[in-house]
Order: C-alpha cells, then sequence, then structure tokens
C-alpha cells in the first residue's frame, strides 16, 4: 500500500519556541500535528528542552500521541 501525499497546511510558532505544525491528506479524513513543547528541566536547572509528538486526529475530535510523523502516517492510513 502506497502511502498518501501528506501537505503541511498550517504551522504556528508561540513566543516560547513551541510550535505547532498541522498536516492534512486530500486521501485520508484524519489529520496529524506535530506539537513541539517545551519541557522544564527538572529539579534546580533553569530553563526548558523540547519534545516532539505527532497527534493523529480523528474526524470525531479523538487523538491517539505517537512518536514518530512516519507512525502517525502510517496510523492514518490504517484509518482510512
Amino acid at each position: 500500500m502506497s502511502m498518501a501525499p501528506w501537505v503541511k497546511t498550517s504551522v504556528k510558532i508561540m513566543g516560547t519556541g513551541e510550535k505547532t505544525i498541522r498536516y492534512e491528506s486530500f486521501r485520508n479524513v484524519c489529520i496529524i500535528e506535530s506539537r513541539k513543547r517545551a519541557i522544564p528541566h527538572a529539579g534546580d536547572r533553569s530553563g526548558v528542552w523540547y519534545h516532539t509528538s505527532y497527534f493523529l486526529i480523528r474526524p470525531d475530535g479523538t487523538e491517539k500521541e505517537y512518536q514518530t510523523l512516519a507512525a502517525a502516517k502510517e496510523a492514518a492510513e490504517k484509518e482510512s
């Protein structure tokens, strides 16, 4: 099975360095969002580190988190 092409449809960058990128496929009803979030360091250490997760968003609004964009795309293809 070949994967449908995914198009980056929006990018939102927050002042904290956090970023949300939305991907849509014209052959799939699901949407994928890449969410890069600032995570505070533990303990007394100042600053943050960034973690990116990929969320498959279904038409009913439910979401499932994946660790890679490839895994989210594969799950979306199985749902279509």
